[in-house]
C-alpha cells in the first residue's frame, strides 16, 4: 500500500511535469504560434500562481503541524485594503503601506494562535472566525469602495529592479527556498512535523507543542498578507471582496503537494508545484471553449482523489506495522 502514498514534492513534480506536456499538445496548432507553451504565458503562470504559492507554504506548515487555516484568503484581502487605504488616501510611502498591510497578516495569524492554543478552540472553528472578522474589517474600511494602486504607481516601477510582474513568482521560490530548509534541516521543522504526527507523544519528547502552533499560524497569517500585498500592487487594487474562495485553492496547492490532512507529513516545495499546477491547469483551460467552467469541478476531484489515496495508504501502513 505504500506505492499509493503520495510522495511530497516528486510526486507533484511529475504530475506537473506531465499537465504541462499534455496541454501543450491539446492546444497545438498546425502553422500556429502555440498560445500554450511560450515563455510570456509561462511567466503569466508564474504570476498568478506565486499569488496562491506564497500563502500555500504557510497553509503547508500548519498542516503539517495538524492545524488547518480557513482565513488566508481574507486576510489577503485585508492586507491589500490597509495598504490601499494607507497608499492612495493616506498617501503613506509605499514600502511604508505595504509594512502596515504585512502587520495585518501577523495580527490575523496571532489572533488565530490564541484562539487555538489559548482558548483551545479546535482550529476549523477558530481560523472560520477569524476568516469572517478579516473579511469584514476589509469591508468596513472599504465600505463598499476599492483603492486603486495603479494610479499612484509609476509606469515602469520595479522595486529592487525587478518589474512588477515578476514579483510574484519570485517571491514564491525565494520563500520556497528559505521555509524548505527551515522544515528539513531546522530542529522546529522537526518539531512541526512531530506536533502534527502526534502531538501527545511531542509532547512528552520534550516539543514545545504550543509554541510550534504560535509559530506557525503566525507565519501562515504573515505569508497571506504577503500574497495580499502582492496582488494589490501588482493588480493595483485594493478590494474588500479578494481572493475570494482563495481558501480552497492554497489549501488544495498544499495537498496536493503532499501535506497530509491528518497532520505530520507536509512539504513546502511540494505546496509551491501544487500552485503551479492548479495555475498551469487554469491557464490551459481558459484557452479551451468552455475549459474555464469545469475549473472548480477539477479541483473538488483532485483534492478528494489526493485525500482519499492518502487515507488508504496510511491505513495500509497502520496495518502492516500491526
Amino acid at each position: 500500500m505504500q506505492g499509493l502514498r503520495v510522495v511530497p514534492g516528486w510526486s507533484a513534480a511529475i504530475i506537473l511535469v506531465a499537465e504541462f506536456l499534455v496541454f501543450t499538445a491539446i492546444l497545438w496548432r498546425p502553422g500556429a504560434a502555440h498560445t500554450f507553451a511560450n515563455a510570456e504565458n509561462v511567466a503569466l503562470i508564474f504570476k498568478y500562481s506565486g499569488i496562491y504559492g506564497i500563502s500555500a507554504i504557510g497553509a503547508a506548515m500548519i498542516i503539517g503541524a495538524g492545524g488547518i487555516d480557513l482565513a488566508p484568503g481574507a486576510v489577503m484581502a485585508l492586507a491589500s485594503v490597509v495598504t490601499g487605504a494607507l497608499f492612495v488616501e493616506a498617501q503613506w510611502p509605499l514600502p511604508a503601506a505595504t509594512a502596515a498591510g504585512l502587520s495585518v497578516g501577523v495580527l490575523s495569524g496571532a489572533l488565530a494562535a490564541a484562539l487555538v492554543v489559548g482558548a483551545r478552540l479546535p482550529p476549523f472553528i477558530a481560523t472560520l472566525g477569524t476568516m469572517g472578522i478579516a473579511r469584514g474589517l476589509a469591508f468596513l474600511i472599504t465600505e463598499g469602495r476599492f483603492y486603486d494602486l495603479s494610479r499612484w504607481l509609476a509606469a515602469g516601477t520595479a522595486p529592487l529592479g525587478i518589474p512588477l510582474a515578476a514579483w510574484p513568482g519570485t517571491l514564491m521560490i525565494v520563500l520556497a527556498v528559505v521555509f524548505q530548509a527551515l522544515m528539513t534541516r531546522t530542529a522546529l521543522g522537526r518539531h512541526i512535523l512531530a506536533t502534527g504526527g502526534n502531538e501527545t507523544a511531542a509532547r512528552y519528547a520534550g516539543v514545545r507543542v504550543d509554541r510550534v502552533k504560535v509559530f506557525v499560524y503566525v507565519t501562515g497569517g504573515a505569508l497571506a498578507a504577503v500574497s495580499g500585498v502582492v496582488l494589490a500592487v501588482v493588480q493595483g487594487q485594493g478590494k474588500a471582496d479578494l481572493a475570494s474562495g482563495y481558501e480552497l485553492d492554497i489549501i488544495a496547492a498544499a495537498v496536493v503537494g503532499g501535506a497530509s490532512l491528518s497532520g505530520g507529513r507536509a512539504s513546502v516545495v511540494g505546496a509551491v508545484l501544487g500552485a503551479l499546477i492548479f495555475g498551469v491547469l487554469r491557464n490551459a483551460l481558459a484557452q479551451i471553449p468552455g475549459g474555464t467552467f469545469a475549473d472548480r469541478l477539477i479541483l473538488g476531484v483532485a483534492v478528494l482523489v489526493i485525500v482519499v489515496m492518502d487515507r488508504v495508504a496510511n491505513r495500509g501502513g497502520a496495518r502492516s506495522r500491526e
